[in-house]
């Protein structure tokens, strides 16, 4: 039996950033460009808790 915790596993989906994989249901999307995010990649707007990719957080600067 697998005690590993199934959003931990590596997933179908493949971060766009790091290219790693991740289950869709554990990742994020961007407020600005909706496009999915793993947890690892998620840069987060302190002022509305809001998830931004990485790309779209060094133009919001």
């Amino acid at each position: 039996m697998n005690d590993t915790p199934w959003w931990l596993e590596s997933g179908p989906e493949t971060c766009q950033f790091c290219l790693c994989t991740f289950h869709y249901e554990a990742g994020y999307h961007c407020i600005y460009c909706d496009r999915p995010i793993c947890p690892a990649c998620v840069a987060e707007r302190v002022e509305g808790r809001e998830t931004v990719c990485p790309e779209c957080h060094e133009e919001d600067r």
